[in-house]
C-alpha cells in the first residue's frame, strides 16, 4: 500500500512538472505593428509615405507647342496636360505638377483665357510668360495666383541658352525655385484640396475596344494616341512622330485620355480664339484600351468642369496621367471601330458609329 502511494506521489509530481514547464514555455503575445497609413497624390493617385506632398500646391504651367520649341522638358513628369488650339494652325500645353516638382521645365509661354479657366479649377499657381490682351485679363478676374515671366525674367524665369533655342522659345523654370520664391512672399504653398476622382483598385473598363485614335485639330496639325497592351498606357504621337521628354529622354505616354468637344473662334487681335469651355458638351474617355462616351458642363468660368458617363454619374481615373484633348468636333476625332460578327471595321468619327454607338455601351463606373 505505501508503495502504490509513492508511486501516485511520484506520478503526480512528474504530472505537475509537465504542466508548470508547459507554462513556462507558452509565448508572449506578439504585438502588432501599427497599420501603416497610405496617403495617394491626388491627381495621380500614387502612394506616398507621408501627408506632405498629397497638400502641395498645384503649378500650372503654360508650355510652347511652336516647331521651334521643341522638345519640351519635364513633359513626362506632368500629372495633367491639357491640349487646346492657340491662332494659327498651332496648339500649347498646360502642364500640371503637383506630385513632382521637377526642375528645368519648358519652354514656357503665354497666357490665354481658357487655360487660365481650366487652372482656375484646381486653384493652382499659374507660371506663364506674357498673355493675350484676353489671357492676362482672365488672370486678373479669375484672381488666380500667378508668375508672369515678363516681370520674373532674370530672378525665377530663364533664358535657357544650352538648348538652341532662340527667344521667345527657350524660357525655362524650376519648380522648386518658384517654390521658394513664393513662399519668400508668404504665399500658402500647402492648401491643395483639388483632386481627380479614381477607382480605387484595378477596375474592368468597358467600352469599345478602341486601340489608336486620331485628333484633327486643324488640316496641318494632327495628335495620335496608340494604346499600349504592355504598359497599359497610351503613346502620344504628334505629327506623326512619338513625343520625347527633352529633360529626361523618356517617350510620352498616358493613362487617360478625355477628347472634349469645344468649338473654338477667333474673337480677338492677331487670330486669339473664344472657346466654347463654358456650358455642356459631349466628349471621349479612352483608358485601358476601352472607349466611352462622355458628357462635359462647366456652369461659369469659376466653376469645374464635371465630366459624367451617359447613366449621369461622374467619370473616375485610371491611376496615373491624364491628358485633356480639346478639339472643335465629334468629326475631329476619328478612331476605328471594332469589327464585328459579319462586318468589317470601319472608322468612326466622334461618338457616331454605323455599326456599333458606344452610347450603348455601357461603362465601368
Amino acid at each position: 500500500m505505501k508503495k502504490l502511494k509513492k508511486l501516485l506521489l511520484v506520478g503526480l509530481a512528474a504530472t505537475t512538472l509537465v504542466a508548470c514547464g508547459k507554462t513556462t514555455e507558452n509565448k508572449a503575445p506578439e504585438v502588432k505593428e501599427p497599420e501603416k497609413i497610405v496617403y495617394y497624390t491626388p491627381l495621380t493617385h500614387e502612394e506616398r509615405d507621408n501627408e506632405e506632398q498629397k497638400n502641395k500646391k498645384i503649378f500650372a504651367v503654360m508650355l510652347d507647342n511652336h516647331d521651334d520649341a521643341r522638345p519640351q522638358a519635364q513633359i513626362s513628369k506632368a500629372d495633367i496636360i491639357y491640349e487646346y488650339r492657340v491662332e494659327g494652325e498651332f496648339t500649347r500645353y498646360m502642364a500640371l505638377f503637383q506630385s513632382n516638382f521637377p526642375e528645368n521645365v519648358g519652354p514656357v509661354r503665354s497666357a490665354r483665357p481658357y487655360f487660365v479657366q481650366a487652372a482656375k479649377e484646381y486653384n493652382a499657381i499659374y507660371a506663364h510668360w506674357g498673355g493675350s490682351e484676353a489671357g492676362l485679363a482672365e488672370v486678373r478676374s479669375r484672381n488666380v495666383v500667378d508668375l508672369d515671366g515678363i516681370a520674373l525674367e532674370g530672378i525665377v524665369f530663364h533664358r535657357n541658352k544650352d538648348v538652341g533655342k532662340r527667344a521667345p522659345h527657350n524660357g525655362y523654370i524650376s519648380l522648386p525655385e518658384l517654390e521658394n520664391y513664393l513662399v519668400e512672399k508668404g504665399v500658402d504653398v500647402n492648401d491643395n484640396t483639388a483632386s481627380l476622382n479614381f477607382y480605387d483598385k484595378e477596375a474592368d473598363i468597358e467600352g469599345l475596344d478602341v486601340g489608336e485614335i486620331t485628333l484633327n485639330f486643324n488640316k496641318n496639325y494632327k495628335t495620335n494616341f496608340i494604346y499600349d497592351e504592355a504598359t497599359g498606357k497610351y503613346k502620344y504621337i504628334r505629327q506623326g512622330q512619338p513625343v520625347i521628354d527633352e529633360a529626361t529622354g523618356q517617350e510620352f505616354s498616358t493613362d487617360n485620355l478625355v477628347v472634349l468637344f469645344q468649338k473654338g473662334v477667333v474673337a480677338g487681335p492677331k487670330g486669339t480664339l473664344k472657346m466654347a469651355n463654358i456650358g455642356s458638351g459631349t466628349g471621349l474617355l479612352l483608358q485601358k484600351g476601352k472607349l466611352a462616351p462622355i458628357t462635359w458642363e462647366k456652369e461659369n468660368e469659376d466653376a469645374r468642369t464635371i465630366l459624367k458617363y451617359p447613366d449621369e454619374t461622374e467619370v473616375k481615373f485610371c491611376p496615373g496621367r491624364t491628358f485633356f484633348s480639346i478639339v472643335d468636333e465629334e468629326k475631329d476625332a476619328v478612331y476605328q471601330i471594332p469589327e464585328t460578327e459579319g462586318q468589317e471595321g470601319q472608322e468612326g468619327e466622334g461618338n457616331n458609329t454605323e455599326n456599333q454607338d458606344p452610347g450603348n455601351v455601357e461603362s465601368q463606373k
